[in-house]
């Protein structure tokens, strides 16, 4: 007889959404974008399969030049999927012509196109970091608190996870003084 391999093998796959952007600034200020973007999941068929799960994958890989604050749309990584399901009352949804009483088909088709959206900025100094910095902040907080659930006075209120309000901006500090001049402090 065949021999059994008392070992198992297994192998880790990443899957899910990846993108590389690779930016080379210019000395006239475009932007080279070296992109990189791939979608993949896990075939649900193959899920319980003997034979391993299978990986479906969609990718595409291009070089654009942009300007600064402009942006680039990235799409083309479609997918189609249909799903059939049929559900049946054991034994009575077989029977010839009545049988259709003790069962139901389900039919679905889902199409998905993925767009990406990248606004490349060069920053050119902290000022400009903290800028943009806290302007994404404070529009990641105002998206948390409209979606936080309304109270209920069935439930109790046991507070969400929420980013803090951002800390309040440090005082300017005073120029230094050049030597060999007084200060009239």
């Amino acid at each position: 007889g065949g021999t059994v391999n008392p070992f198992q093998t297994i192998e880790r796959k990443d899957v899910g959404l990846t993108l590389r952007v690779k930016p080379q600034i210019s000395e006239n200020g475009t932007i080279r974008l070296s992109i990189f973007q791939e979608v993949s999941s896990v075939q649900a068929a193959s899920v319980n399969s003997p034979n391993g799960l299978i990986t479906n994958k969609r990718s595409i890989e291009s070089n654009v030049v942009v300007e600064d604050g402009s942006i680039v749309v990235l799409g083309g990584l479609l997918q189609d999927e249909s799903a059939l399901n049929e559900e049946k009352v054991p034994g009575l949804g077989d029977v010839p012509l009545f049988g259709n009483l003790f069962r139901s088909e389900t039919r679905s088709r889902t199409k998905t196109n993925l767009m990406v959206f990248i606004r490349p900025v060069v920053v050119r100094d902290g000022a400009s970091v903290d800028a943009l910095s806290m302007g994404r902040y404070e529009t990641m907080r105002a998206d948390q608190q409209a979606v936080q659930p309304r109270p209920s006075a069935i439930l109790p209120d046991l507070g969400t996870a929420q980013l803090p309000p951002p800390p309040p901006k440090p005082a300017p500090r005073p120029a230094p003084v050049a030597p060999g001049r007084v200060s009239d402090r």
